[in-house]
């Protein structure tokens, strides 16, 4: 079958796919194009990054939008029951925040103070809880750059401004990892990596093993120790006592996990289709 229209190119032939209209590049539901126009305008820190961005196949914005703000307009039900399954995907057995399938998705919403703000990938808030998301696909975590005003890396920097917002608000805090791969897949990318490797620069699909290493320090610890974690929280000024709390309500979420949960939750149920007939 001919093609009806042409939407992009491939700048090489191991390059990302580049669209030409970004309305291709991302999932839209009704009457939500506004909104993705909107999500698309915003910028931090005077940075206008994300229009850029949707028209690549690589973009991490375009992917969390397609997939979250498709949760976001489905029925009260289906959405709860769709957090029901991301939840225990993230954490296992730990029981979800009370709410947590009535909060309110958040894309791209900023949190912190000052100086020290970060942009979330996607968050989930509710009366008694917080809950950001980092979301990676093909790029590794951003490493810590201290020229430049940024003393943590990535990860550390959503545990403490995530933290101190949820506190503020006297909210339990969590966070999860979003990435193509398993921690433990990830770290098989240079396995028996030391801490002075892991505090380098690294760029490329290479080198997402940071973000499992980095991830994994945190909360499972060294030598049987949450240390890391505990030096993290204190010299951000937060409450070191709190370590084995934090830790255990760090997740990680695979694309492959949230692809499967999203298609559940749009197909039609049985009632459906039979009135559709």
């Amino acid at each position: 079958m001919a093609l009806t229209k042409s939407r992009g190119l491939r700048t090489s032939s191991k390059g990302p796919f580049i669209y030409r209209d970004f309305r291709d590049n991302h999932v839209i539901w009704p009457d939500r194009e506004r909104d993705l126009d909107k999500f698309l305008g915003q910028s931090f820190k005077g940075l206008s990054h994300k229009t850029k961005n949707a028209l690549s196949s690589n973009s991490e914005d375009a992917l969390t939008w397609s997939c979250f703000d498709t949760l976001k307009s489905l029925s009260q039900s289906r959405r709860a029951l769709a957090l029901e399954e991301l939840w225990e995907l993230a954490y296992g057995d730990m029981a979800a925040p009370d709410g947590l399938e009535a909060s309110t998705i958040h894309i791209g919403k900023s949190y912190g103070v000052g100086r020290e703000t970060t942009e979330v990938d996607l968050s989930f808030e509710g009366d008694g809880f917080l809950v950001l998301v980092e979301a990676k696909l093909y790029s590794p975590m951003s490493q810590a750059d201290p020229d430049n005003g940024k003393p943590y890396n990535q990860i550390a920097r959503k545990l403490t401004i995530g933290l101190r917002e949820a506190q503020a608000k006297e909210k339990d805090f969590y966070f999860i990892l979003l990435d193509i791969a398993p921690a433990e897949c990830l770290a098989q990318l240079n396995p028996g990596v030391s801490l002075e490797e892991a505090g380098r620069k690294a760029s490329g699909f290479g080198g997402k093993w940071l973000t499992s290493y980095w991830f994994s320090r945190y909360k499972y610890g060294r030598r049987k120790s949450l240390r890391p974690l505990k030096e993290l929280l204190s010299n951000a000024g937060l409450d070191e006592k709190q370590v084995s709390q934090v830790a255990d309500r760090m997740g990680w979420l695979t694309w492959a996990d949230v692809f499967k949960v999203v298609l559940r939750s749009v197909i039609p149920t049985r009632e459906t289709l039979v009135a559709l007939r």
